[in-house]
């Protein structure tokens, strides 16, 4: 009998113990949402009344810090929140024309450029162009209805504009290593470490995060005042590099150093005028500088220097008092949000 009631008392014991942990992670998660959502509101808050020259200089918009909460949240509590532009990345929906439907042959190029960097199939472009496209029209080696409905399961083609960057993994061609893992050369990082005749600047141009496709596309609806442009003040060096077949390492470079000059923030598209590699001639027969603020050019008119869209995030921690990052409970709130309108375009809460 005193077997048999060991027994039962260490199941109670166990089942007990099961049931408080899940108790303390719903209440812990709640917790952690309420952070989150805080974050986030500070940040909604931030991008509606703060400059957006101070955001940048700050380093609010790119990298803000931890904040600790008080006391009263124990045994400890974190806020971060980021408030990132997020059309210094290459809307995947712009592939496609809103006014008529048909692709769009400037982002076309754009895209086929930026998927021989990153070593992804080129009919992938063609892929994204018939999901986007409302039409049953194929698009080369891209896919139609016929190929999704002939899938086990078979899978609906959406025919419309992608709300989220993670619905690209739905698409024909693609996989989650493609979009969210690194795919930079095979020992990049080790020659990067022996390059050190190289400036500080020259050195960070491109980063472990430059080789991930996520840092430079983004997927979101195109208002129709969406000027389709993309933000100097936010772009990474990819995305730059496949605005033109004439841009160079050097141009890109000349590009970023103004920017660091400027305490990260270009005011003005006039001030890349005298930089002396984006005097180069291109085949259209204008300078570099010309094609991409405008004045000609087959691909013209590429860059802006105010953010309109945003990715505003906040992420709640909870740590429990043994300092186990492991246990961590954590949320993060996020959404688009478009300053020009003062909409969110997207929200979601993980």
């Amino acid at each position: 009998m005193g077997s048999a009631s060991l027994i039962v008392a260490l199941k109670l014991w166990n089942d007990i113990q099961e049931e408080y942990a899940i108790s303390r992670t719903t209440t812990e998660g709640y917790r952690a949402y309420l952070l989150a959502l805080s974050g986030f509101q500070a940040g909604l808050s931030a991008i509606q009344t703060i400059p957006e020259e101070f955001l940048f200089q700050t380093g609010l918009a790119l990298n803000p810090p931890d904040i600790e909460v008080g006391e009263d949240c124990k045994p400890k509590c974190y806020i971060r929140y980021s408030i990132q532009p997020e059309d210094g990345k290459l809307n995947l929906n712009y592939l496609v024309r809103k006014i008529d439907d048909k692709p769009d042959e400037t982002y076309r190029n754009i895209f086929l450029r930026l998927f021989t960097i990153f070593k992804i199939p080129l009919d992938n472009v063609d892929t994204l162009i018939d999901w986007i496209d409302q039409n049953e029209n194929q698009e080369g080696n891209g896919a139609e209805k016929n190929y999704y409905e002939s899938l086990i399961p078979p899978l609906k083609i959406k025919n419309y504009y992608l709300f989220s960057l993670p619905e690209v993994l739905f698409i024909k061609g693609f996989t989650p290593d493609m979009i969210y893992y690194s795919r930079a050369p095979e020992g990049w990082e080790e020659r990067q470490k022996e390059l050190a005749f190289l400036t500080e600047e020259e050195k960070n141009l491109i980063t472990k995060d430059d080789w991930i496709l996520a840092n430079h596309i983004t997927a979101y609806v195109p208002s129709d005042a969406d000027s389709m442009k993309i933000n100097i003040n936010a772009a990474r060096y990819h995305v730059l590099m496949s605005l033109s077949d004439s841009m160079t390492q050097r141009a890109v470079l000349e590009i970023f150093k103004l920017r660091n000059q400027e305490g990260g923030y270009i005011k003005d598209l006039r001030m890349l005028e005298n930089l002396p590699s984006l005097q180069v001639q291109t085949p259209s027969g204008v300078t570099l500088y010309e094609e991409l603020v405008g004045k000609g050019g087959s691909f013209t008119g590429m860059l802006k220097t105010e953010g309109e869209i945003y990715r505003i995030t906040g992420i709640g921690t909870i740590i429990p008092s043994n300092g186990n990052m492991n246990q961590a409970v954590i949320r993060k709130v996020w959404a688009l949000y478009d300053k020009r309108l003062r909409k969110i375009l997207f929200y979601q809460e993980d």
